[in-house]
Order: C-alpha cells, then sequence, then structure tokens
C-alpha cells in the first residue's frame, strides 16, 4: 500500500504515537511510540519503541503480529491510525537518532502547549528501543468528529 505522500509528512511531524495491540486472550494492551520512520512507497512504518516500558505491546507484536498505531497531533487532535501487521527488528543506528530527535520535538511541542517536561519525560523514555516494522494494510481518519472512524485506504 502506497501512504500518501500528506499523511506520510503527517506521522513524521511532531505527532503523539500511541500504540495499541492484543494478546491471545484479547486483552488489550497501549503503549507509546518514540519515533516513527515512514517509507510510503513501501507502504510500511517503523515505530521505535521501549521494550523496557512496554514489555507486553512488543510480546504481543511478537506473538501475533497486529498492531494499529495512532498518530495524533497534540495542538487539535487531528488523528489518523494504520492497521496491519508487524515484525519486532533491531533497533539501527538511524532509529536511535530518529528517537532522539522524536523526543526532543514532542518536549519541545508540548511544552508550548503548557506541559512541562517533567510531565512529559516519563512518555518518551529512550532505553532498551527495539523497532516494530508495520507492513500497513488499513488507514483510518481518527480526528474527533462526524468522519471519525472511516477508512481512508485498505489493501485488497
Amino acid at each position: 500500500m502506497l501512504i500518501p505522500q500528506d499523511l506520510a509528512a503527517f506521522m513524521a511531524s511532531p505527532v503523539m504515537i500511541i500504540l495499541g495491540t492484543r494478546d491471545d486472550p484479547l486483552v488489550p494492551e497501549i503503549a507509546r511510540a518514540v519515533g516513527a520512520a515512514v517509507r510510503r512507497e513501501e507502504g510500511c512504518i517503523d515505530l521505535v519503541v521501549s521494550e523496557w516500558q512496554w514489555p507486553k505491546t512488543v510480546a504481543n507484536v511478537r506473538a501475533n503480529g497486529q498492531l494499529a498505531a495512532t498518530f495524533a497531533r497534540p495542538s487539535d487532535y487531528v488523528s489518523y491510525q494504520v492497521k496491519g501487521r508487524a515484525v519486532v527488528a533491531p533497533t539501527s543506528a538511524e532509529h536511535f537518532n530518529l528517537a532522539t530527535r522524536y523526543r526532543e520535538s514532542m518536549v519541545s511541542t508540548l511544552g508550548e502547549l503548557g506541559l512541562e517536561q517533567r510531565v512529559v519525560a516519563p512518555w518518551l523514555v529512550g532505553r532498551d528501543l527495539v523497532t516494530l516494522h508495520l507492513s500497513v494494510q488499513e488507514i483510518f481518519v481518527q480526528t474527533p468528529g462526524a468522519k471519525a472512524g472511516r477508512l481512508i485506504e485498505r489493501l485488497p
């Protein structure tokens, strides 16, 4: 699936990245990613996450590969969700650098909205990073309002 250019740019901007997975008994688990590298022409997104902070999320991806990622702009909650199949991959130097830039950018963005760094820091952990390589199968609008939940794209 080709990820639309405008959506790829949105995902690469300072947005909150919330991950959703589930285990075999269908118990949901959420986590926060600390960076996203969008490979739009391949229809993939590399999501960097702290396995130390979110071990159940990483374990769920290892067990069943199902992953949903929601990208929400904190200033106005414009949001999109992508769903697909993921695998856990080693984190490259490029991904470590991405996570560092993302954390700095989000501290600044959320600071401009009145959140102090001491409040934001626990959300943006850089310890024991892994990469979740997500092959996108569906994209949804999740911005609050009449279009929330509307499917934008689906693989045939």
